[in-house]
């Protein structure tokens, strides 16, 4: 086992509210990273994933608790570390080696040394020939490459990796993963241990040597599992099967528990619960009801092959489904209710009133309805709205938050948004201009 290099200490982080209260995002988290190992850090949508990420690189300082390199308590960026984005993060002014050389910003280094090292991390991603690139010329999987060497160009000893595939296609990300693979195995690379952020169970088992699984709401360990497995690794291997069903059944448990949880009483001390509105369509949803139809009930790993999405992508589709009240999920199955099952007997009017019914008892959408009811002509600007997403759900993005809600809402015809005006209003509230009317329309086939 290899020295200590990172250790997060009983690390706490949240949110405060303008009335003093918090929002608890990660709750006593102790986790260790050693030389040479791939730990990536595993958990459903919103557990706080990427703040843990960002807190133990020193990019963020937690409200509790701190993190120490090699033994020392880190005060502000770990030097050792470099981050590689989701969203790529380049500047689209500069090109490629330019973008590469901005990690060295910072550094006091010679011009010469400079160079060297941009040349350098340019061989170990395969960017030779597009020095002179810009941004816009390049692919996703290019422009990803940019990001890799960027942080391997500071010679990082702990490169740190926030989702840094999920925006490619299958066959670039699993190119480039296998890729970073290679640059850990590589005896002359600078790279002394990995730290990465998936939602991707199989890319968990495929890079990782552990795997460290956090629960939400708020984020916590739920366990922590070594993977043995040898580079290169099969994913048809059946010890890789084995350790996936593994993972999707704690996984499961960690979006979708046996155990649903209890709403209080308004009058009880107790917070009141603020449920996550999963980032899908309702149209999809409703198809996943079509095919559980003639089943009644499918195990989970069945329904992810049949729907052919990705097993933490289909637990959001679940988890809509069930927050909806159509799909029960004991175990690793998910049940039809009688309740979804009326719901696509229903023809398409009788389905809106049904959902328009469900909706107005999801905190969310009852918050949105009452601050209509107080606000003059019942409007609400666009801004308003995602203030409160922004303290609600402060590990989500507000924008993305308030466009599924907004389709949902629309589909069932429980407020209405012109995107023209950037407005909330009350759905039987008559829009008065033409330029209105088209806004509100606009977009409304995201439902």
């Amino acid at each position: 086992m290899g020295a200590l290099l990172l250790e997060a200490k009983h690390i706490c982080h949240h949110f405060a509210l303008a009335d003093g209260k918090r929002i608890e995002i990660l709750r006593d988290i102790n986790l260790a990273v050693r030389e040479h190992e791939v730990v990536a850090i595993l958990g459903p949508s919103g557990c706080g994933k990427s703040t843990l990420l960002r807190i133990i690189i020193g990019l963020l300082k937690p409200s509790a608790g701190e993190i120490r390199y090699r033994g020392t308590p880190m005060q502000g960026l770990n030097p050792s570390a470099a981050l590689v984005f989701q969203n790529f993060a380049l500047y689209p002014w500069l090109a490629v080696q330019q973008n590469i050389a901005m990690g060295l910003e910072n550094l006091p280094i010679a011009d010469e040394e400079r160079e060297k090292r941009v040349r350098r991390s340019i061989d170990r991603v395969g960017l030779e020939g597009f020095e002179d690139a810009y941004p816009r010329e390049l692919s996703g999987g290019m422009k990803q490459r940019v990001g890799i060497a960027r942080a391997l160009v500071v010679e990082p000893e702990i490169l740190s990796m926030d989702e840094p595939f999920s925006a490619l296609d299958v066959m670039t990300g699993e190119t480039l993963r296998n890729e970073v693979v290679d640059i850990y195995m590589d005896k002359g690379s600078p790279v002394n241990s990995i730290l990465m952020v998936t939602h991707s169970i199989a890319e968990a088992v495929f890079m990782a040597t552990r795997i460290v699984v956090l629960a939400s709401n708020p984020g916590t360990i739920r366990t922590i599992i070594d993977n043995p497995l040898a580079y290169p690794r099969d994913e048809h291997h059946p010890e890789f099967v084995k350790l996936t069903q593994k993972l999707h059944a704690i996984i499961t448990q960690a979006v979708i528990p046996d155990e649903p949880v209890t709403v209080h009483a308004a009058a009880a001390p107790q917070p009141q619960v603020i449920q996550a509105i999963p980032n899908v369509s309702l149209l999809a949803t409703m198809g996943l009801l079509e095919i559980l139809e003639n089943e009644g009930e499918m195990e989970l790993s069945e329904l992810a092959k049949q729907v052919d999405k990705e097993f933490t992508q289909l637990l959001l589709f679940v988890k809509a489904a069930e927050l909806l009240g159509w799909v029960i999920t004991p175990g690793q199955k998910v049940l039809l209710t009688p309740e979804g099952r009326q719901f696509l007997a229903a023809d398409v009017n009788t389905r809106k009133q049904m959902l328009n019914a469900k909706l107005r008892h999801i905190f969310i959408f009852e918050l949105i309805l009452r601050m209509l009811e107080r606000s003059e002509n019942h409007e609400l600007e666009e801004e308003v709205v995602l203030s409160e997403l922004a303290i609600l759900y402060p590990h989500e993005r507000p924008h993305r938050v308030l466009r599924t809600i907004i389709a949902w809402a629309r589909y069932a015809e429980l407020f209405k948004y012109s995107s023209t005006r950037k407005m909330i209003y009350a759905f039987d509230r008559p829009a008065a201009r033409p330029e209105e009317r088209a806004g509100a329309d606009a977009g409304s086939r995201g439902a």
